[in-house]
Order: structure tokens, then C-alpha cells, then sequence
């Protein structure tokens, strides 16, 4: 099949450009305008952040297909599945939050040169995915669906390859354990849709994998192939990228350190402060509302989040909207007096999709910094200073902004 080789191509007319920062335009990397993603829990997929390693491949969903193989020691069997294939199988839909390794990358930068692209807090996002599970093409095409099956007895892998090229490596590539693959509850799908429409090109058409709680570079785009094996993939995304080295590893020596840490998977816990956006001015003596977005990864629930008005000092709790998803129904939910009692929350459930969350001040004092940090259900929370790496991936630091401010009149 062919596709596209060059930035020729490109699908200008389905990116809102307005919506985004652009970090770079072939390939074509943007994030979004924070301030925008508090305004609606489920991310309008115009202001979705796109994250690409090369040029977007043009496919006809017509035309499309994708190999699954099943590599055993007996040999290897391959089916090949189209679309109607997977339309067949039952569908599912998760909310789930997608972040990229790199978000939050700046701040690394500010302590020394990182190698990435400088992302800020804009590539995280909140989306309705659709299709069908991962499991229920495995299982058709013969792995089995009893985890208790002797093939779990020691470690698989299921490996993604993307049609199209790639800066890095002849195509993308990545894997993920196959065991957490096949778990139904861990929700991970070869989507078709996203907010209820068919995939954008930037965003996976035909069909991507939705790996919920895993970090973007896992969520693999323009499916090629699917192939259960006994090793991670050899991409070079899953073996030379995607890792927290140790800070002694740069630029000139890093090629010693790739081998000796694992390619990272869950997300870690997050917050961010997207109100007030970069160069808003506070007015002093007037309140203002501070707000943000929160999550975590492996299916972990964030459980608060706190904000702090001198820096990190003295601490308050933060607002915390959710919504829950079950079959046939959809609610929004507010859970700020955390009681337990009002408004409680399945802690038992996997939750997937991010919080979004709001701090009131009642005055804004003349100067001040504001930070914000998550909990989650695992006790895990958001360390106070950022542990540079080369690659500039998973900064969970607590988040701090400046905002500037102007007098103002605190009789009006």
C-alpha cells in the first residue's frame, strides 16, 4: 500500500491552528492552548494536542488493512483484519486521558538542554475513544483468552508497527506486555473513533491503539501490524527513547544507558495550572479562580488535588471535578468536600480520564506563586522539584506559575 513519503501531504485543512502552539511543523508537533482544555472535560478533538514522528501517511480506510501474528514456538500464524473486521467485534468506548512522555519537557529544559521537542503542559488530553478491544482481535486470531493459560506463564509482548515513515527508525513501532494487553478491564482498543467521529489522520486513521494509563508513545497510529511475541518490540522508540536515564547520561554517552532501564509504560501523576494561562495579569484585592487538570497512570484514581498560594509553603484543597462512565449512562460529577459521603467515588474502579479541578481565591494577594500538586489512590504525589534527564520525559514536578498582577480596586 502506499503512502505518504514527504510533507506534501499533509492534512492542513483538519488542524485548527488558532487552538494550538506549534512546536514544530514537519513533523508536525502542537500542543494545546492550556487555557483551553479546562473548558470542557472531554477534549474537543480541534483542540486534541497532535503528536507526530514523521509525515502523516494518507490511507484509504476502503483499502486498509492490518496483519495480527501470533508467534509461538511452534511458528507463526497471520490473519489479516480490515475494518469490517473490526466492526464486527463488540464495541466498546473509554474516556481516557492521552499524555505525551515529553509534556511538561520545558521545565526540564530550564535546568539543562534536553534532547525532545519543548513541550509545555498542552499534550494532555481527554478523549472519547471507540472500537473494539485489543483482546477480542487477539483472541480471534488465537491467543488465548483464560488468563490463567500456560502462555502467561512467562512474559509476552504484543507489538505495534505503524504504516509510514519515521524520523528515527524505518517505521513506528512500540509494545506492551501482553498480559496487561489482555486484561478487559485495563480497556486497551483499536480505535476507529474519537468523540464520536472517525479518526482524523493526525490522530491514527484507520485505527490506533488506545492504551489507557500508558504513556503516548505506546498508542500507536495508522496500524500496520499487531504481533504477539516473547520480547519487547527492538524499535528504536521501545529500546533508544522513551526512558529515564540517570542524570550522568547526556548527549555523548548515552548509548551506554539505554540498556540497563526499561521502557517506561504507566503514567505518572500529574497536575496542571492552565488558569491563569502564560502573561494573564491578576487583579489584586478581586478573586480569581485557579484551575487545572489532574491525572494519573495505571488505572489509579486521583484522589485530590492541593494548591498552595506561597509557593509550596502551606497547602489548601482544590475542587475536583469527574465524570464517571457506565454502560448506558453519563454523568458529571462535583466531589469537593471530600467526605465520603457526598458525591463518592468507585476508588476500586480503574479510572482512566483526567480530573479537572478549581481553587477559588478569595483576594488575590499583591504577589504570589501558585502551585499546584495530585494525589492519587496509590499514595503517590507530585515531587517538589523536577530530577532532570536527557531525554526530558515524565516531569511531574510540582507546578508552579508566577502570575503577574495590577492594582486594582478592592471596593468595586
Amino acid at each position: 500500500m502506499a503512502v505518504t513519503e514527504t510533507y506534501v501531504d499533509e492534512p492542513w485543512c483538519d488542524r485548527k491552528l488558532d487552538n494550538y502552539i506549534i512546536r514544530a511543523k514537519e513533523p508536525f508537533n502542537a500542543e494545546a492552548k492550556t487555557d483551553m482544555l479546562v473548558d470542557s472535560f472531554v477534549t474537543p478533538t480541534d483542540r486534541h494536542f497532535r503528536r507526530n514522528h514523521g509525515p502523516i501517511p494518507n490511507l484509504d480506510g476502503n483499502m486498509w488493512s492490518m496483519t495480527v501474528e501470533i508467534e509461538t514456538g511452534a511458528g507463526r500464524t497471520t490473519r489479516t483484519v480490515g475494518l469490517a473486521d473490526l466492526a464486527r467485534l463488540r464495541q466498546f468506548e473509554v474516556v481516557a486521558v492521552l499524555e505525551c512522555a515529553g509534556n511538561r519537557r520545558d521545565g526540564l529544559k530550564a535546568i539543562k538542554d534536553v534532547n525532545g521537542v519543548t513541550w509545555g503542559a498542552g499534550t494532555a488530553s481527554n478523549a472519547r475513544w471507540g472500537g473494539c478491544r485489543l483482546r477480542d482481535v487477539l483472541v480471534a486470531a488465537g491467543v488465548p483468552a483464560d488468563l490463567d493459560d500456560a502462555v502467561y506463564a512467562t512474559p509476552h509482548h504484543v507489538e505495534f508497527a505503524a504504516y509510514g515513515d519515521a524520523t528515527d527508525d524505518d517505521h513506528y513501532a512500540s509494545s506492551v506486555p501482553l498480559a496487561w494487553a489482555m486484561n478487559p478491564l485495563n480497556m486497551v482498543l483499536v480505535a476507529t473513533t474519537m468523540n464520536g467521529h472517525t479518526l482524523l489522520r493526525d490522530h491514527g486513521f484507520p485505527a490506533r491503539i488506545v492504551a489507557p494509563g500508558i504513556i503516548g508513545a505506546r498508542w500507536v497510529k495508522w496500524l500496520r501490524r499487531v504481533r504477539v511475541q516473547s520480547r519487547e518490540s527492538s524499535s528504536f522508540y521501545q529500546q533508544l527513547d522513551y526512558k529515564i536515564l540517570p542524570p550522568a547520561a547526556g548527549a555523548t554517552n548515552c548509548a551506554e544507558f539505554w540498556s540497563q532501564f526499561p521502557a517506561l509504560m504507566e503514567l505518572s501523576v500529574q497536575s496542571a495550572i492552565c488558569r491563569p494561562a502564560p502573561g494573564e495579569r491578576l487583579c489584586v484585592n478581586r478573586p480569581y479562580v485557579v484551575r487545572g487538570y489532574a491525572l494519573s497512570g495505571g488505572g489509579r484514581a486521583v484522589d485530590r488535588v492541593e494548591v498552595s498560594l506561597d509557593g509550596g509553603s502551606t497547602w489548601a484543597l482544590a475542587d475536583v471535578y469527574t465524570m464517571h462512565t457506565r454502560p448506558g449512562s453519563e454523568s458529571d460529577s462535583k466531589s469537593s468536600d471530600h467526605s465520603g459521603v457526598a458525591n463518592a467515588r468507585d476508588w476500586t474502579a480503574p479510572h482512566w480520564a483526567w480530573v479537572l479541578w478549581a481553587f477559588r481565591i478569595a483576594s488575590v494577594p499583591a504577589q504570589c506563586t501558585i502551585a499546584s500538586r495530585a494525589w492519587d489512590a496509590g499514595g503517590n504525589t507530585q515531587p517538589d522539584a523536577a530530577v532532570w534527564n536527557y531525554r526530558g520525559v515524565m516531569n511531574n514536578a510540582v507546578f508552579r506559575v508566577n502570575p503577574p498582577t495590577f492594582a486594582g480596586d478592592s471596593r468595586l
